[in-house]
């Protein structure tokens, strides 16, 4: 396998799905906590920063996930990997919930995010059960 910056995870579309939705999380928490570094943000006492922070910091994970999974030979390793991500996902879909109800008007952004978490969802739960069925044949 090339490196994990090499061709087969940069194209590999859970990866690239991985990498738009850091991109849309760092929009959406420049947006909320007036491009407040990351750092800033999980420390403020503002909770909608904080969560848009958590927000960058939870998604910030999930490339190198996928990449990880990506590159792990063992079928049991790569499925721990994969369940980590959905776990990954989870929390970021709880994020958002919260930062919809912590009394922000302007949630476009924010329905964006969830539509490319669950995007990523989807991708992340199509390959868990490829692996699973090839498994079981």
């Amino acid at each position: 396998m090339k490196s994990l910056s090499g061709n087969i995870s940069g194209s590999f579309p859970a990866y690239q799905k991985a990498l738009e939705i850091f991109r849309i999380s760092r929009a959406v928490a420049s947006y909320f906590s007036g491009d407040k570094h990351v750092l800033e943000m999980n420390i403020s006492s503002s909770s909608q920063h904080r969560l848009a922070g958590f927000l960058v910091t939870d998604s910030l994970q999930l490339a190198p996930g996928v990449a990880s999974a990506l590159s792990e030979g063992n079928q049991q390793t790569k499925l721990k990997r994969l369940k980590s991500l959905r776990k990954a996902v989870l929390t970021l879909k709880i994020r958002c919930r919260k930062l919809e109800f912590s009394g922000i008007k302007e949630t476009e952004f924010v329905h964006l995010l969830r539509k490319e978490i669950a995007q990523f969802e989807k991708l992340i739960t199509d390959w868990f059960s490829q692996i699973e069925n090839s498994q079981k044949n």
